[in-house]
């Protein structure tokens, strides 16, 4: 998992742009998505309304040609006379969906009806009827005139009379749906299609044959809703592709701006986030262990003789083909507060790849490893150096910590001093750079005070800093410490140190730092034997 995260994130520094782009993409894709999804909710939302209303329409059609067919049943034997044609007309009065009354002989012939009055002679439909599940009798797509109008008319049908449906009624049934289906006692019978391929409708009729409710599908990148309600013998059917959806749908183009929109906001909100993301100080947590630890060691010399009598660990951070200097680890290292473990790592590295490469030494070898002040936690750090210096087996290494001037203070003092108790030496590196005073430095007692290369460096034109450099030797005999010269850059430089009483450097003129193997190599071809460290 945390080689995952690395990675994502050690991408994320590399492009940030491309993940930038990615997210305001990702986001406009989602929600131009939940866009056409809600717009296809909608819709066949407005579809189920459309169903229920014509279902609704259909029960009341049902029940008022029942309603009225009974009444006549119950008036008995009808006729055609002129007061029997008042009353039937008489009927449709209170009648909302039906508008024609026809009478029927015993061959089932039509011999009046309200519309056409007495017939002189019957008409025999040949029209089929269709009888639903309930019983219910019907012709459908018969054609009549009806109000100057040519209309397929449907009728209900209950022997000797018929009722003829209003064309209004049902054509507002049919233009609900794709498909109106009757239930009959033999399956679906088809009473209306509306746009619906003829080769489609079987597969149709065999999904709707096959519920007993109503019914909503999502099929590829459309739906398909059917709808039926409990005592009715009609089966509405609609499908609905994605073209079909969103043409015409004025919702949409406005959900798609905003949708861009959003995704630009979405944008603009998190680049700020994507490059702190891609940060060194969000991977410098997953870089803060051995493995990833580059180490070189720099020589630190004996002026009188050159010859190596220790050296200070410089650490770098590998991470695959980039190696982080100081100047952008030590940042992200502090911002991310894994200094605590940046130096337990260092230090149990170097001693262990010293003391697996370095010879025998005479005397002592001294290491000399910088710790932030967050580090000097005797009860933590005395334990680690001493179990990583015994697990050497070598008693002819010691361990120097090197604290700057600046981060001096009267809280470090007395765990520095617990340090030295236990036998560390204590290096003050930096020093004059800082504000601290002789009482400070005398209470912290070291063991080394580290010039800074800055007092060097100015060394040979004898200018106010360099000629302070006496004065930094004489403070460190005052401490009872030896001083170190760091910055030697000209080996001009190492006469003047030693003639100003400094007595141990380091620098690009003495031996820049190297890896361990050439680090290995260039002390044992200057000599082992050296004063200590």
């Amino acid at each position: 998992m945390h080689k995952v995260r690395h990675w994502l994130l050690l991408k994320i520094a590399r492009m940030p742009r491309v993940f930038i782009c990615g997210i305001g993409i990702f986001v406009s894709l989602v929600l131009m998505l939940a866009s056409v999804a809600a717009v296809a909710w909608l819709d066949q939302s407005r579809t189920a309304q459309r169903h229920d209303a014509a279902l609704q329409l259909m029960q009341k059609v049902t029940a008022e040609g029942s309603g009225l067919l009974d009444r006549l049943a119950r008036k008995g034997r009808l006729n055609c006379s002129d007061q029997g044609l008042v009353d039937l007309n008489a009927e449709l009065l209170g009648s909302r969906y039906l508008r024609e009354i026809g009478v029927l002989d015993e061959n089932r012939q039509l011999i009046c009806s309200t519309a056409l009055g007495r017939l002189s002679v019957p008409i025999k439909d040949d029209y089929p009827v269709h009888v639903s599940r309930s019983g219910l009798e019907l012709l459908t797509n018969v054609p009549l005139t009806m109000a100057g109008r040519k209309v397929a008319a449907t009728i209900i049908q209950r022997p000797p009379v018929n009722v003829v449906v209003s064309p209004y009624a049902t054509d507002d049934l049919y233009a609900s749906a794709d498909a109106v289906w009757l239930r009959t006692t033999d399956g679906l019978f088809l009473l209306n299609a509306n746009g619906i391929e003829a080769r489609a409708l079987p597969a149709m009729q065999a999904r709707a044959g096959r519920l007993e409710g109503s019914s909503l599908s999502w099929q590829g990148l459309g739906y398909e809703r059917v709808s039926m309600a409990p005592g009715q013998d009609v089966v509405l059917q609609t499908r609905r592709n994605l073209p079909a959806i969103v043409q015409g749908n004025a919702l949409l183009p406005v959900l798609l701006a905003g949708s861009l929109l959003i995704a630009g906001l979405v944008i603009g909100t998190v680049t700020p986030f994507v490059y702190r993301l891609g940060s060194l100080r969000n991977r410098i947590g997953l870089l803060c262990d051995e493995a990833h630890l580059a180490l070189v060691y720099q020589p630190v010399f004996d002026l009188a003789t050159l010859r190596p009598v220790g050296c200070e660990v410089l650490a770098r951070l590998r991470e695959g083909e980039t190696t982080w200097a100081p100047g952008r680890m030590i940042p992200a290292i502090r911002g991310a507060g894994l200094q605590r473990r940046f130096d337990h790592a260092v230090a149990r590295k170097a001693i262990r790849e010293l003391a697996a490469h370095l010879p025998a030494w005479e005397g002592r070898f001294g290491i000399a490893l910088n710790c932030f002040p967050e580090s000097i936690e005797p009860d933590v750090l005395i334990p680690l150096l001493e179990q990583a210096l015994r697990a050497t087996g070598r008693d002819d290494l010691e361990v120097c910590i090197e604290i700057t001037e600046h981060s001096l203070s009267s809280e470090l003092i007395p765990e520095v001093q617990r340090l030295k108790a236990r036998g560390f030496l204590i290096a003050v590196d930096d020093f004059g750079t800082g504000y601290s005073n002789l009482r400070s430095v005398t209470q912290l007692s070291p063991d080394l005070l580290k010039i800074d290369g800055s007092f060097v460096y100015e060394l040979e034109d004898a200018t106010v800093r360099s000629n302070l450099i006496p004065e930094i030797v004489n403070i460190a005999h005052a401490v009872e410490a030896q001083t170190v010269a760091e910055g030697i850059e000209k080996m001009e430089q190492v006469q003047l140190l030693l003639a100003a009483g400094v007595r141990y450097g380091q620098g690009y003129a003495l031996a820049r730092p190297v890896g361990i193997e050439a680090f290995v190599a260039l002390v044992a071809g200057a000599g082992r034997a050296g004063p200590r460290a």
